[in-house]
């Protein structure tokens, strides 16, 4: 993990994806052009995200342990892996809890982007076209190739209806988040140093290299978006249970709306304030 730019170069061109493409990470440049916005690919910067990269006595070590590992406590946090029955896909989910170095580079990110906390997916492929279907998520991603190469097609978050962002941010239940890309998607292959910036809501496809052999590996690292509602509405409701206003008896004829709404904005500014200390 670098704080230095990885490479110098351009500050970002449109490649042939359509993508712009950069060989150098500027994370205040990323933040006022690209956040939560468009993707964008840096070329060969993986360094700036996981150091060294995985390879592939990585992954054989961690699936043999995984294989071997004892049930964790229910209250420890843990990996949660995905096989196909195929052998050709590995999926990791809060890989960080599996490899160290994962932890390591999630809490070197979160301290450099300014996020409050930062995971890891790992996701591994044997054959060619293998990998997850389109799908959107409720998380910012930065995908960096470790070994191999993936395809990917690429949407904007708008193309994912905002009655779908919604139900996906409640994790409403039964609600299955399969992505639906624009007719002319955004291509772009990632090889090994490679990242690409996918934005909360932005459906997306990744496959393996058609043309290759071995295998591809690559490294999600996540910022999963919160919503007010999951930041506030618990202490919001703990703090107006301390408001007369609230937790008193209403008078005939209906509640006095301009105390209530009062005694909400105040309530509200004090668990806002409670979060930022």
């Amino acid at each position: 993990m670098t704080d230095e730019s990885c490479l110098p170069g351009d500050s970002g061109l449109v490649g042939e994806s359509g993508l712009v493409e950069s060989r150098e990470l500027d994370v205040d440049l990323f933040y006022r052009e690209f956040w939560r916005r468009r993707p964008v690919v840096w070329r060969g910067c993986g360094d700036d995200f996981l150091s060294p990269a995985l390879d592939w006595s990585d992954i054989e070590a961690l699936e043999r342990r995984l294989a071997d590992e004892p049930q964790r406590k229910p209250d420890e946090p843990k990996a949660d892996v995905h096989r196909r029955e195929d052998g050709q896909v590995l999926f990791v989910n809060q890989a960080q809890h599996a490899l160290s170095e994962l932890a390591e580079a999630c809490a070197a990110l979160a301290e450099r982007f300014g996020w409050e906390q930062c995971t890891a997916d790992l996701s591994v492929t044997r054959g060619r076209g293998a990998g997850i279907g389109c799908h959107f998520d409720h998380s910012d991603n930065f995908v960096v190739q470790q070994l191999g190469s993936k395809n990917w097609l690429v949407g904007l978050p708008e193309h994912t209806s905002q009655e779908r962002q919604r139900k996906r941010m409640l994790e409403t239940k039964g609600f299955v988040p399969s992505g639906r890309l624009p007719e002319t998607p955004f291509q772009v292959e990632l090889t090994p140093g490679d990242v690409l910036y996918l934005p909360v809501f932005a459906p997306h496809e990744g496959t393996e290299g058609a043309q290759q052999d071995g295998g591809s590996v690559s490294v999600s690292f996540s910022y999963n978006a919160e919503s007010a509602l999951n930041q506030y509405l618990r202490p919001l409701l703990r703090r107006l249970s301390e408001e007369e206003a609230w937790w008193g008896p209403l008078p005939p004829g209906g509640a006095d709306l301009d105390r209530l709404e009062g005694a909400l904005v105040r309530a509200l500014r004090t668990v806002a304030r409670a979060r930022k200390i």
